[in-house]
């Protein structure tokens, strides 16, 4: 009887843990589904490709740039992860800087910068 109820305890465990860790992936996956998605809508607008300044794309798309920063800690960690693995340097990059600025808040070490890479490697340099 204690086998079987031994038995019984650690599938119930392991059951459990397989769910908490499948939605975690869930989560992640729908925290990455969101930046991405509203990052798209943000850098092909077609009102405003004719735009310069970075900001015109967060001001003309705010409730995609607000779905960003209501992603919290998980969007600020998938934020920094796609910053440090992009090759490129352009626009989204610069929009994804500018949100990690936010979701940092007063945590943010870096003041001045000029692009999304550029804020990265200072953000990299004051954290280590």
């Amino acid at each position: 009887m204690n086998r079987r109820r031994l038995t019984l305890v650690l599938l119930s465990v392991w059951t459990a843990l397989t769910v908490a860790a499948c939605s975690t992936q869930t989560g992640e996956q729908e925290v990455s589904a969101t930046i991405e998605s509203n990052l798209l809508q943000m850098v092909s607008n077609p009102v405003l490709l004719t735009s310069s300044n970075p900001n015109d794309y967060i001001d003309g798309n705010r409730e995609a740039y607000e779905d960003i920063l209501s992603t919290g800690e998980a969007g600020l960690f998938l934020l920094l992860q796609q910053l440090e693995s992009s090759p490129d340097n352009g626009l989204k990059e610069w929009i994804m800087a500018q949100a990690s600025t936010e979701l940092l808040g007063e945590h943010n070490p870096v003041e001045g910068w000029h692009s999304g890479k550029d804020w990265f490697r200072q953000y990299k340099m004051n954290v280590e």
